[in-house]
C-alpha cells in the first residue's frame, strides 16, 4: 500500500470528491481515480461510492480512513524529523496566531527567529479554524483564544485569562456614562460580531439569554476579516474583544470597555494547541517556549 496514494484519499474524502481534491493538490481527477482504484484494489474493498456530485466513503471506507488518517499524519511527521535532522535546521516553521492576539506577544518571537535563519509561515483565522488547521497537520502549533478545551486529539496550555469585553467607540453613547449599562441598552445597540457557528458567537448569545433577553441580530459579521474595528468605529457599533486587545495602544486611543450591569460572562483563555504526540520542529519547540514566557510574564 503506497503512502502517497493514503494521503490522496484522505484529501479526496475531506473534499468531497475529485474536483474539489484536484484544486486542493494540484493534480489531475484521472490520477486520483487511479489512485483510489489502487487503494481498493490492495484492500480488496469498495472505498468509495462514485455520486452525481463527488465522492463518498462507504461504510467500510469511513473505518479505513479513520486509520489512514492517523498514519498520514504520521508519515508526515517522520517527514518533517528526517528533514530537519538531514538538514541540521528547523526549515519551515508553520504556526497559527489566533483573532484577538496581540502583536505584542508575536511579533518578538517571529523575528528571533528570522534573524536566526528560520523560515517561518504564519496562518491568522479564529479559534475554529485553527484547532482545524493543528488537528490535520497543517500547522505545528497555534497560539489561539479557546472558550473551552479542545478535542482529546489535540494537547491544550491554557497560558493566561483573556476574556472577552464590550468595546464601543469613544463618544459612542453607551461609552460615555460612568454607570454599568442595562441589558436592555446592549440588546438595542448595533453589534459588530464574529459568524455563527464561532465559540464567540456562541459567547455572544449566551450572555443575552443569561439575562432573559433575544440575542440582538448582529448589524455585521466577520469571518477574520481584518476590517472589525473600522467598522465598529464608522458605524458607531458595539464588538466583543478580548480584553488584552484593549490594552493596545492603537485600540485604546480609540475605543473603550462598556460594562453590563452585573458584568460581560467570558470564559475565553489563551493558550497553545498542538496536535497530541505530533512532531515539533526545534524552531517549534522555541517558539512555543518563548510565547509562554511572554505570556505567563504580562499581567
Amino acid at each position: 500500500m503506497n503512502l502517497n496514494d493514503l494521503h490522496l484519499a484522505v484529501v479526496i474524502a475531506r473534499e468531497g470528491g475529485l474536483s474539489h481534491a484536484s484544486a486542493c493538490l494540484g493534480i489531475s481527477p484521472g490520477t486520483l481515480s487511479k489512485a483510489v482504484t489502487r487503494l481498493e484494489r490492495a484492500t480488496k474493498v469498495k472505498l468509495f461510492e462514485r455520486l452525481a456530485r463527488g465522492m463518498r466513503p462507504t461504510e467500510l471506507g469511513q473505518a479505513f480512513l479513520k486509520r489512514a488518517q492517523r498514519i498520514d499524519l504520521d508519515a508526515a511527521d517522520l517527514h518533517a524529523e528526517l528533514r530537519d535532522l538531514r538538514q541540521a535546521r528547523a526549515g519551515v516553521l508553520r504556526c497559527g496566531v489566533g483573532d484577538g492576539i496581540p502583536d505584542r506577544w508575536v511579533l518578538p518571537v517571529v523575528a528571533a527567529l528570522i534573524e536566526r535563519g528560520v523560515r517561518v509561515d504564519l496562518s491568522g483565522g479564529n479559534s475554529d479554524s485553527l484547532t482545524r488547521a493543528v488537528a490535520m497537520g497543517e500547522l505545528e502549533f497555534a497560539l489561539t483564544g479557546l472558550h473551552k478545551k479542545p478535542a482529546a486529539a489535540l494537547a491544550w496550555e491554557g497560558l493566561r485569562d483573556d476574556p472577552l469585553l464590550p468595546m464601543a467607540p469613544i463618544g459612542h453613547p453607551l461609552a460615555r456614562t460612568r454607570r454599568e449599562v442595562g441589558w436592555d441598552q446592549l440588546a438595542q445597540a448595533r453589534w459588530i460580531v464574529m459568524a455563527p457557528g464561532t465559540s464567540t458567537h456562541t459567547e455572544f448569545e449566551a450572555n443575552f439569554r443569561a439575562h432573559r433577553l433575544d440575542p440582538p441580530a448582529p448589524v455585521g459579521t466577520s469571518r477574520s476579516s481584518q476590517r472589525e474595528l473600522a467598522l465598529v468605529r464608522s458605524l458607531g457599533a458595539l464588538m466583543p474583544v478580548p480584553r488584552s486587545v484593549l490594552k493596545e495602544p492603537p485600540v485604546a486611543a480609540q475605543f473603550v470597555p462598556v460594562s453590563p450591569v452585573g458584568g460581560w460572562r467570558s470564559t475565553r483563555r489563551v493558550g497553545i494547541v498542538r496536535r497530541t504526540g505530533g512532531y515539533l520542529s526545534p524552531s517549534a519547540s522555541q517558539a512555543m517556549e518563548a510565547l509562554e514566557a511572554i505570556l505567563r510574564k504580562e499581567r
